[in-house]
């Protein structure tokens, strides 16, 4: 009989056309795996986990858990007073460049370390929100750091501040106009690069490498990008600010909403029910996409309703369960469904008026 007809012949042939499908599944299997992995490195936003909490080496820390926050800093100083609209704004929220350096300089010096909020709770399989105990290296202090706004505004265009934040080699700078009207990419231009120069040349001023969370609104776009916009500019922006986000959280910083309009009914707490949903609506449709999800709410002006307020609600369902007001009294509370906190600001009117209270209560 012909070998090809045979019952051990034809039990090959249907083994070999098997195996010859199987490798041509594995090939494209991982071909499509590659290009994912390839998208997501410059398309998808980074995503990280909470720090590590090991114990090992560390301390309970039963003190006082200090929440500062900044705005962008002034570079140039004489260009924020020449503003005749905005000068005073300028003065009393920001501070400048070389007083973040010394306040920095200070706060290391007084044994504070850069902590994770994420470590400050726990959440069980309800929901429910619960204190964690808070671990340090010996002598250490916990200290939480936001930073508000980071947008870099088209108000701010010709005030003295950087122009938007920039990923050159690998690391996050900041983009300055420089006075004689040229732009250089430089690494003290606003609060990031400085806060990662500082921690690569004093490690020990981060807890398991955290820096600290940025709060942005959308209405103008993230970080100097103007990722609001429509059609292909709006497309090109996105994609620069997406790689600007993943250096960032690659280095340990968080992202928080600041709400999208950060508008004026925020401040006098006159926005409705209605404006608040369309609000969260567009900051999950236009800046999530970019900075990944977040449970944490910068409340704008300070605003975070009252616990029994259906705005509070909204902001709960909507998936913020740990907001951030202004304060400097260390308020922090945590409710079965969320945990709220204040935050000291630190700015030029905290400098003015209540120096005596940052030098006792920050050891700045």
């Amino acid at each position: 009989m012909d070998f090809y007809h045979t019952r051990a012949a034809r039990l090959l042939i249907v083994a070999g056309i098997c195996l010859l499908g199987f490798c041509l599944w594995l090939f494209l299997y991982f071909q499509h795996a590659t290009l994912t992995a390839y998208s997501n490195n410059w398309l998808e936003p980074y995503t990280s986990s909470p720090a590590s909490s090991s114990r090992s080496g560390l301390v309970l820390y039963t003190g006082p858990i200090t929440n500062i926050f900044f705005h962008s800093l002034v570079v140039y100083p004489w260009k924020a007073a020449s503003d005749p609209i905005n000068a005073d704004l300028i003065r009393n929220n920001m501070v400048t460049v070389a007083q973040f350096k010394v306040i920095l300089q200070e706060l290391y010096n007084d044994q504070y370390i850069l902590y994770d909020p994420r470590l400050l709770y726990s959440v069980d399989s309800g929901g429910r929100l619960h204190p964690a105990d808070v671990y340090v290296p010996e002598g250490k202090k916990p200290l939480i750091l936001s930073l508000d706004d980071l947008n870099y505004y088209t108000w701010m265009k010709n005030d003295g501040f950087a122009d938007k934040l920039v990923l050159k080699d690998g690391t996050v700078k900041t983009e300055v106009v420089l006075p004689d009207g040229s732009v250089a990419d430089t690494v003290d231009g606003d609060v990031v690069p400085i806060v990662d120069s500082f921690v690569a040349a004093h490690p020990d001023f981060s807890f398991n490498g955290v820096r600290g969370v940025i709060g942005v609104t959308g209405f103008e776009g993230i970080l100097g990008y103007r990722t609001q916009l429509a059609g292909a500019t709006g497309d090109y922006e996105r994609q620069r600010a997406a790689l600007v986000v993943a250096a960032l959280k690659k280095e340990g910083w968080l992202f928080a909403s600041h709400s999208y309009s950060h508008g004026p009914d925020f401040l006098n707490g006159s926005i409705s029910t209605s404006s608040l949903a369309a609000d969260i609506a567009l900051w999950k449709a236009q800046v999530e996409p970019l900075v990944g999800s977040t449970n944490m709410f910068i409340g704008p002006f300070g605003q975070l309703f009252s616990p029994n307020d259906p705005r509070r609600t909204q902001l709960l369902n909507a998936g913020f369960n740990v907001l951030y007001g202004v304060g400097i009294d260390g308020y922090r509370k945590y409710f079965p469904t969320c945990l709220v906190m204040d935050r000291i600001d630190v700015d030029g009117y905290r400098l003015t008026h209540n120096e005596s209270f940052l030098q006792t209560r920050l050891g700045i």
